[in-house]
């Protein structure tokens, strides 16, 4: 079997834990739920890798919707045999009973009856519908569902007893919705959607949603999909190839950024600033680590003391840098390093001096 993580890790991010699991489910032959939040991916992922494993042939997808019933669950009625014989069978040859691995899309949703009726079906591995025997193939069930388990539960003794016939489970979210996170997705999609690219405003969007979920109003991966689609296509209606401040608006007609408009003067200088302050000291940082290196393997004192010289600059200019909130322990953490190492760069001067 190929490796589910690999074909994962192609278009999403955070897939750790979900391809374990799948791994897990496939090599044991155990039947899973994967919930949580709107979306996350859940769909795409797991046709992925069915897709990835090869196994589109032999996986049966079933959406569990209004209307759902047992005719539907277990391949139809067969109505030659309801007519002719008055006996109410079904086609299990059609269903999911015939094929090796099964995709269940919402199956919650469905009436108590159907649950119950799943439910006896997994337990005996078989269709048991009066006279009707139907062995069943499938190895694999994955459910998936934006429900929590403890809401399953709560629907009744069916969906609870069916639960039971799923002993992996997932909780596909992420771990948390910071700028960090927002970027990573945006950069692993950039690549597939093309068009305008957004440069330093990847941060600011990231920004701005990281900011709008912290407040209440949740941004899913998908929404921030969407966002950065509207983003590039402001910018293709401007007739550019770049992302500006002013294709950013748009976002107030996607979910939970309605408010952006009374406000995206505001959020866009706060986001604006922070990503700035991040540029800054990712470029402190990085000066701060050649220096470091120069005053730790330098022999000759002049050339220790050069680099002091540059460390007391980058001091100065730590000093006056701006850091909004979350950003000023690693300006200050930053500054005690370099004031550390002009110390000790001093030291190791005046050492080499003596020698």
């Amino acid at each position: 079997m190929r490796n589910i993580k690999e074909i994962l890790d192609r278009e999403f991010i955070f897939t750790d834990e979900v391809s374990r699991m799948l791994e897990l489910s496939f090599g044991a032959q155990k039947n899973v739920i994967i919930f949580g939040p709107g979306g996350h991916a859940k769909s795409e992922m797991i046709k992925a890798v069915i897709h990835g494993l090869g196994l589109e042939a032999e996986t049966f997808f079933q959406f569990f919707g209004e209307g759902m019933d047992e005719s539907r669950l277990f391949g139809g009625l067969d109505f030659r045999k309801l007519e002719d014989e008055k006996v109410l069978q079904y086609h299990p040859e059609n269903s999911f009973l015939n094929s090796k691995v099964a995709v269940f899309e919402e199956l919650f949703d469905a009436p108590a009856s159907v649950l119950l009726a799943l439910k006896d079906t997994l337990t005996a591995r078989e269709l048991r519908n009066g006279a009707q025997r139907f062995k069943m193939r499938t190895e694999v069930i994955i459910c998936l569902t934006n429900k929590m388990p403890s809401e399953i539960s709560e629907l009744g003794p069916a969906a609870h007893a069916l639960i039971e016939r799923f002993p992996l489970q997932y909780n596909l979210q992420w771990k948390d919705y910071s700028p960090k996170s927002y970027i990573q997705l945006f950069e692993k999609v950039a690549p597939r959607l093309g068009g305008p690219i957004l440069n330093g405003f990847k941060a600011v969007l990231a920004e701005i949603l990281a900011k709008a979920t912290a407040e209440g109003n949740f941004v899913s991966p998908r929404t921030a999909v969407h966002a950065y689609q509207v983003c590039q296509t402001s910018a293709k209606l401007r007739g550019v190839d770049h992302v500006g401040q002013e294709d950013l608006v748009d976002l107030r007609y996607l979910p939970g950024l309605e408010g952006l408009a009374s406000t995206i003067e505001d959020d866009l200088k706060s986001a604006m600033e922070r990503a700035t302050a991040e540029k800054n000291l990712h470029g402190a940082q990085q000066e701060f680590d050649v220096l470091n290196k120069e005053v730790s393997q330098e022999t000759s004192p002049i050339k220790i003391l050069q680099a002091v010289k540059r460390l007391s600059n980058l001091q100065d200019k730590l000093a006056g840098m701006p850091a909004p909130d979350g950003l000023t322990d690693k300006r200050n953490k930053l500054r005690d390093a370099v004031s550390g190492l002009i110390t000790s760069g001093q030291t190791r001067a005046l050492d080499s001096v003596r020698v």
